[in-house]
């Protein structure tokens, strides 16, 4: 029992130190120029895409300030402050700096960011990503200084292993690729910026969410049981987050908090895509 115990304690300890690990590999990432607009369009539009769409204030907060996600005896996890105010990554962040970190989940020093779903963010048209940076830099100053991560080395270990998956999506980028296209059917582009496949699957029908304890996630194209509903139920559950049979949905592991911001049209681009997948 205590040659196991040794064993498991050196496994801990070599996952803390080895090369690599995904909370240290450094990139060398030189962000593209984006034209940044000014005008209140562009800035409300890019208002929508983060509350709505990319659903930035499920892990950010409301006012985008950062709040705490988790805090038990494992690890502390409190996302950044995005706005100008005390702590706030908006007081020192350059345009590039927004472009670097949003499309290509990178800070400035050069570090992947963890959690951010920057593999499905790097898909945003430029336009459409300018609109975000326009936002995000007019938000209001709001200071927020708590501590961002800590991490014990029981969860910094399973985190470097890769038992908890990729932790940082900067890692699944190919960053010097030419900028994909954004796809002709705007439904699909909204499921792929919004991040639907991370946990329904590349073919979206089923996968599982990486988080510990998320449920197996359905398959939401036509040749599953979404395919028996209407629009309307599609809606509702989005905009409710209670299934068609009255099942509630966890926020924790389904941001629709988010998701049911959408606009009647983008809901209805993205339902008319998923029906055509079967």
């Amino acid at each position: 029992m205590l040659f196991l115990a040794g064993v498991a304690i050196l496994a801990v300890v070599l996952l803390n130190v080895i090369p690599g690990s995904p909370l240290t590999v450094a990139f060398d990432v030189q962000p593209e120029t984006i034209l940044i607009p000014t005008d209140g369009a562009s800035i409300a539009h890019g208002r929508y895409l983060a509350e709505s769409v990319l659903v930035c204030v499920v892990c950010h907060g409301e006012d985008l300030a950062g709040k705490e996600m988790i805090d038990d005896p494992f690890r502390y996890i409190h996302t950044p402050n995005l706005t100008t105010g005390a702590g706030g990554v908006g007081q020192t962040y350059s345009d590039a700096d927004w472009v670097r970190a949003i499309r290509h989940g990178v800070d400035p020093e050069g570090h992947g960011l963890i959690f951010m779903p920057t593999d499905h963010y790097f898909h945003l048209s430029d336009a459409d990503l300018g609109a975000v940076i326009a936002y995000m830099k007019s938000l209001a100053p709001v200071d927020n200084t708590a501590p961002g991560l800590a991490l014990n080395p029981v969860v910094t270990a399973l985190l470097n292993s890769g038992q908890s998956g990729e932790v940082v999506r900067a890692r699944v980028i190919d960053h010097d690729a030419k900028r994909p296209s954004p796809p002709a059917d705007y439904g699909a582009y909204l499921v792929k910026i919004g991040g639907c496949d991370f946990c329904h699957g590349l073919d979206l029908t089923g996968g599982q969410g990486p988080e510990p304890g998320a449920p197996p996630a359905p398959n939401i194209t036509a040749s599953g049981p979404w395919g028996q509903r209407t629009f309307a139920e599609f809606a509702h559950t989005l905009r409710t987050g209670i299934m068609p049979g009255g099942q509630p949905i966890n926020p924790a592991f389904m941001p629709w908090v988010g998701y049911g911001r959408m606009t009647d049209e983008d809901l209805m681009a993205i339902w008319s895509y998923l029906q055509s997948l079967n």
